[in-house]
Protein backbone atom coordinates (compact mmCIF):
# COMPACT_ATOMS: atom_id res chain seq x y z
CA UNK A 1 0.00 0.00 0.00
CA UNK A 2 1.00 3.82 -0.62
CA UNK A 3 2.21 5.24 2.10
CA UNK A 4 2.63 8.91 3.07
CA UNK A 5 6.12 9.38 1.01
CA UNK A 6 4.69 7.74 -1.57
CA UNK A 7 1.34 10.13 -2.03
CA UNK A 8 3.73 12.94 -1.48
CA UNK A 9 5.75 11.88 -4.77
CA UNK A 10 2.53 10.49 -6.53
CA UNK A 11 1.73 14.97 -5.73
CA UNK A 12 4.39 16.47 -6.41
CA UNK A 13 4.52 15.04 -9.72
CA UNK A 14 0.67 15.56 -10.77
CA UNK A 15 1.37 18.93 -9.39
CA UNK A 16 3.80 19.61 -12.10
CA UNK A 17 1.32 18.42 -15.31
CA UNK A 18 -2.38 18.43 -13.97
CA UNK A 19 -2.60 22.02 -12.72
CA UNK A 20 -4.74 24.50 -14.99
CA UNK A 21 -6.41 21.97 -16.87
CA UNK A 22 -10.08 21.83 -17.02
CA UNK A 23 -11.99 18.39 -16.39
CA UNK A 24 -14.41 18.45 -19.82
CA UNK A 25 -15.97 14.67 -19.27
CA UNK A 26 -15.32 11.86 -16.80
CA UNK A 27 -15.71 7.74 -17.65
CA UNK A 28 -16.23 5.63 -14.97
CA UNK A 29 -15.79 1.80 -15.60
CA UNK A 30 -16.13 0.70 -12.10
CA UNK A 31 -19.01 2.75 -9.89
CA UNK A 32 -17.83 1.47 -6.60
CA UNK A 33 -14.36 4.02 -6.83
CA UNK A 34 -16.59 7.08 -6.65
CA UNK A 35 -19.06 7.77 -3.90
CA UNK A 36 -21.87 9.21 -5.12
CA UNK A 37 -21.55 8.91 -8.66
CA UNK A 38 -23.85 10.93 -9.57
CA UNK A 39 -23.26 13.88 -7.59
CA UNK A 40 -19.60 13.91 -8.31
CA UNK A 41 -20.22 13.92 -11.78
CA UNK A 42 -22.37 17.16 -11.74
CA UNK A 43 -19.93 18.76 -9.27
CA UNK A 44 -16.63 17.87 -10.83
CA UNK A 45 -17.22 18.29 -14.64
CA UNK A 46 -16.17 21.71 -16.25
CA UNK A 47 -14.13 22.91 -12.87
CA UNK A 48 -10.34 24.06 -13.62
CA UNK A 49 -7.96 21.54 -11.54
CA UNK A 50 -6.39 25.11 -9.23
CA UNK A 51 -3.73 22.76 -6.82
CA UNK A 52 -2.88 19.75 -5.26
CA UNK A 53 -2.43 18.95 -1.48
CA UNK A 54 -1.80 15.80 0.72
CA UNK A 55 -3.63 14.87 3.93
CA UNK A 56 -2.25 11.58 5.22
CA UNK A 57 -2.41 8.99 2.36
CA UNK A 58 -5.26 11.40 0.34
CA UNK A 59 -4.39 13.14 -2.79
CA UNK A 60 -6.53 16.06 -2.71
CA UNK A 61 -7.22 17.53 -6.07
CA UNK A 62 -8.35 21.33 -5.57
CA UNK A 63 -10.72 22.61 -8.25
CA UNK A 64 -12.18 25.89 -8.56
CA UNK A 65 -15.05 25.13 -6.17
CA UNK A 66 -14.81 21.69 -3.94
CA UNK A 67 -11.83 18.85 -4.01
CA UNK A 68 -11.72 15.59 -5.10
CA UNK A 69 -10.23 13.87 -2.66
CA UNK A 70 -8.34 9.93 -3.99
CA UNK A 71 -7.13 7.48 -2.03
CA UNK A 72 -4.86 5.27 -3.57
CA UNK A 73 -5.90 2.41 -1.03
CA UNK A 74 -3.69 -1.07 -1.81
CA UNK A 75 -2.61 -0.59 -5.76
CA UNK A 76 -4.62 2.37 -7.10
CA UNK A 77 -2.30 4.51 -9.48
CA UNK A 78 -2.56 7.54 -12.06
CA UNK A 79 -1.58 7.49 -15.48
CA UNK A 80 -1.15 10.27 -18.05
CA UNK A 81 -2.05 8.82 -21.21
CA UNK A 82 -3.01 10.41 -24.83
CA UNK A 83 -6.87 11.58 -25.42
CA UNK A 84 -7.23 8.56 -28.43
CA UNK A 85 -5.26 5.77 -26.29
CA UNK A 86 -6.82 3.14 -25.18
CA UNK A 87 -7.70 3.06 -21.41
CA UNK A 88 -5.68 0.38 -19.67
CA UNK A 89 -6.88 -2.45 -17.89
CA UNK A 90 -8.08 -2.20 -14.66
CA UNK A 91 -8.80 1.40 -15.28
CA UNK A 92 -11.44 2.56 -13.44
CA UNK A 93 -12.40 6.22 -13.77
CA UNK A 94 -11.00 8.67 -16.32
CA UNK A 95 -10.74 12.24 -15.97
CA UNK A 96 -10.45 13.70 -19.19
CA UNK A 97 -8.70 17.08 -19.28
CA UNK A 98 -8.02 19.83 -21.91
CA UNK A 99 -4.66 18.23 -23.26
CA UNK A 100 -4.93 14.30 -22.05
CA UNK A 101 -6.90 12.01 -19.84
CA UNK A 102 -5.74 10.98 -17.07
CA UNK A 103 -6.57 7.13 -15.54
CA UNK A 104 -6.88 5.67 -12.04
CA UNK A 105 -6.09 2.40 -12.23
CA UNK A 106 -6.55 -0.24 -9.68
CA UNK A 107 -6.08 -3.77 -9.73
CA UNK A 108 -7.77 -4.32 -6.07
CA UNK A 109 -10.42 -2.08 -6.83
CA UNK A 110 -9.77 -1.07 -3.24
CA UNK A 111 -9.10 2.96 -4.16
CA UNK A 112 -11.95 5.33 -3.90
CA UNK A 113 -12.48 8.88 -5.20
CA UNK A 114 -14.99 11.73 -3.21
CA UNK A 115 -16.04 14.84 -4.14
CA UNK A 116 -16.41 17.70 -0.81
CA UNK A 117 -16.45 21.53 -0.54
CA UNK A 118 -14.91 21.07 2.95
CA UNK A 119 -12.21 18.30 2.68
CA UNK A 120 -10.73 20.05 6.15
CA UNK A 121 -13.91 19.27 8.01
CA UNK A 122 -14.16 15.61 5.59
CA UNK A 123 -10.45 14.63 6.45
CA UNK A 124 -9.85 16.21 10.26
CA UNK A 125 -12.84 13.83 11.08
CA UNK A 126 -10.81 10.84 10.38
CA UNK A 127 -7.39 11.62 10.40
CA UNK A 128 -4.61 12.63 13.08
CA UNK A 129 -1.92 14.66 13.46
CA UNK A 130 0.31 15.14 10.14
CA UNK A 131 4.01 13.83 11.27
CA UNK A 132 5.47 17.04 10.79
CA UNK A 133 2.80 18.97 12.60
CA UNK A 134 4.04 21.68 14.91
CA UNK A 135 1.45 19.84 17.91
CA UNK A 136 2.81 16.47 17.38
CA UNK A 137 4.76 15.96 21.02
CA UNK A 138 4.97 13.79 23.99
CA UNK A 139 1.83 14.84 25.52
CA UNK A 140 -0.24 14.66 22.21
CA UNK A 141 0.90 10.72 22.05
CA UNK A 142 0.68 10.15 25.63
CA UNK A 143 -3.33 11.56 25.63
CA UNK A 144 -3.90 9.28 22.23
CA UNK A 145 -2.25 6.36 24.04
CA UNK A 146 -4.33 6.83 27.41
CA UNK A 147 -6.11 4.01 28.75
CA UNK A 148 -4.98 2.09 25.39
CA UNK A 149 -3.56 -1.44 25.79
CA UNK A 150 -2.53 -1.89 22.43
CA UNK A 151 0.93 -2.88 20.59
CA UNK A 152 3.15 -0.05 19.02
CA UNK A 153 2.31 -1.12 15.94
CA UNK A 154 -0.95 -1.28 16.07
CA UNK A 155 -0.73 2.72 17.38
CA UNK A 156 1.60 3.55 15.05
CA UNK A 157 -0.98 1.91 11.96
CA UNK A 158 -4.27 3.94 13.59
CA UNK A 159 -4.64 6.79 11.47
CA UNK A 160 -6.46 9.26 13.62
CA UNK A 161 -3.00 9.09 15.73
CA UNK A 162 -0.67 10.20 13.03
CA UNK A 163 -1.90 10.20 9.35
CA UNK A 164 -0.13 8.77 6.90
CA UNK A 165 2.09 5.70 8.28
CA UNK A 166 1.45 2.17 7.13
CA UNK A 167 3.17 -0.75 7.27
CA UNK A 168 6.75 -0.21 5.78
CA UNK A 169 7.22 2.99 8.06
CA UNK A 170 5.64 1.60 10.96
CA UNK A 171 8.50 -1.30 10.99
CA UNK A 172 11.13 1.45 10.24
CA UNK A 173 10.14 3.56 13.29
CA UNK A 174 10.25 0.49 15.66
CA UNK A 175 13.39 -0.49 14.85
CA UNK A 176 15.29 2.78 14.47
CA UNK A 177 13.19 3.61 18.43
CA UNK A 178 14.77 -0.10 19.33
CA UNK A 179 11.22 -1.53 20.49
CA UNK A 180 9.99 -4.35 19.63
CA UNK A 181 6.15 -3.44 17.45
CA UNK A 182 4.34 -5.65 20.17
CA UNK A 183 5.30 -3.52 23.37
CA UNK A 184 2.02 -1.97 24.32
CA UNK A 185 1.89 1.70 24.19
CA UNK A 186 1.23 1.91 28.47
CA UNK A 187 4.93 0.67 28.92
CA UNK A 188 6.13 3.32 26.57
CA UNK A 189 8.68 6.23 28.37
CA UNK A 190 8.48 9.97 27.59
CA UNK A 191 12.09 9.01 25.93
CA UNK A 192 10.31 6.57 24.08
CA UNK A 193 7.83 8.94 22.65
CA UNK A 194 10.09 11.33 22.03
CA UNK A 195 12.48 8.80 19.84
CA UNK A 196 8.94 8.21 17.97
CA UNK A 197 8.29 11.44 17.17
CA UNK A 198 11.87 11.79 15.23
CA UNK A 199 12.40 8.30 14.12
CA UNK A 200 9.02 9.09 12.21
CA UNK A 201 10.20 12.78 11.03
CA UNK A 202 13.57 11.32 9.76
CA UNK A 203 12.23 8.55 8.41
CA UNK A 204 9.59 9.62 6.32
CA UNK A 205 11.34 13.36 5.43
CA UNK A 206 13.94 10.60 4.15
CA UNK A 207 11.66 8.69 2.26
CA UNK A 208 9.95 11.81 0.48
CA UNK A 209 13.46 12.91 -0.46
CA UNK A 210 14.15 9.19 -1.81
CA UNK A 211 10.74 9.61 -3.87
CA UNK A 212 9.30 6.72 -1.62
CA UNK A 213 9.91 2.76 -1.39
CA UNK A 214 9.21 0.97 -4.70
CA UNK A 215 8.29 -2.83 -3.39
CA UNK A 216 5.92 -5.87 -4.59
CA UNK A 217 2.99 -4.39 -3.35
CA UNK A 218 3.20 -0.88 -4.51
CA UNK A 219 5.55 0.64 -7.56
CA UNK A 220 4.65 4.35 -8.88
CA UNK A 221 3.21 4.79 -12.31
CA UNK A 222 4.33 8.25 -13.41
CA UNK A 223 7.62 7.29 -14.17
CA UNK A 224 8.91 7.43 -10.74
CA UNK A 225 10.87 4.62 -9.21
CA UNK A 226 11.48 4.83 -5.84
CA UNK A 227 14.36 4.86 -3.65
CA UNK A 228 14.12 4.52 -0.36
CA UNK A 229 13.60 0.69 -0.16
CA UNK A 230 17.72 0.52 -0.17
CA UNK A 231 17.46 2.15 3.16
CA UNK A 232 14.93 -0.20 4.79
CA UNK A 233 16.24 -2.20 7.82
CA UNK A 234 13.71 -4.58 8.46
CA UNK A 235 10.54 -4.48 6.39
CA UNK A 236 10.25 -7.63 4.40
CA UNK A 237 13.73 -8.57 5.32
CA UNK A 238 12.61 -11.45 7.47
CA UNK A 239 15.22 -14.19 8.24
CA UNK A 240 18.41 -11.83 7.20
CA UNK A 241 20.74 -10.57 9.55
CA UNK A 242 20.11 -7.46 11.44
CA UNK A 243 21.97 -4.37 10.00
CA UNK A 244 22.76 -3.75 13.83
CA UNK A 245 23.70 -7.11 15.71
CA UNK A 246 23.22 -9.66 12.57
CA UNK A 247 20.63 -11.15 14.85
CA UNK A 248 18.31 -13.07 12.19
CA UNK A 249 15.18 -11.12 11.51
CA UNK A 250 12.06 -12.38 12.44
CA UNK A 251 8.16 -11.68 11.32
CA UNK A 252 4.89 -11.59 14.01
CA UNK A 253 1.60 -10.74 12.73
CA UNK A 254 0.23 -8.33 15.06
CA UNK A 255 -3.75 -7.49 15.34
CA UNK A 256 -3.25 -9.23 11.67
CA UNK A 257 -0.63 -7.10 10.11
CA UNK A 258 2.66 -8.37 9.20
CA UNK A 259 5.99 -6.94 11.18
CA UNK A 260 9.25 -7.92 10.94
CA UNK A 261 12.16 -6.86 13.64
CA UNK A 262 15.20 -7.63 15.69
CA UNK A 263 14.48 -10.10 18.66
CA UNK A 264 17.63 -8.60 20.30
CA UNK A 265 17.68 -5.33 19.21
CA UNK A 266 13.75 -4.14 19.71
CA UNK A 267 13.30 -4.08 23.42
CA UNK A 268 10.08 -5.36 24.40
Amino acid sequence: MPELPEVETVVRILESQIINQTIRDISVFWPKTIENRDFFTQEVKNQRIVSLSRRGKYINIHLERGTILVHLRMEGKFFIKDQSSEPFKHTHVILHLDSFNLEFNDTRKFGRMVYTEDPIEYLNTKLGLEPFDQDLNVKYLKNKAKNRQIALKTFLLDQSVIAGIGNIYSDEICFQMKRNPNVSVSKLSKKDWENCIQATQEILQAAIQAGGSSVRSYTSSLGVTGLFQLNIHVYGRTGKPCHNCGTPLVRRVINQRSSVYCPSCQKR
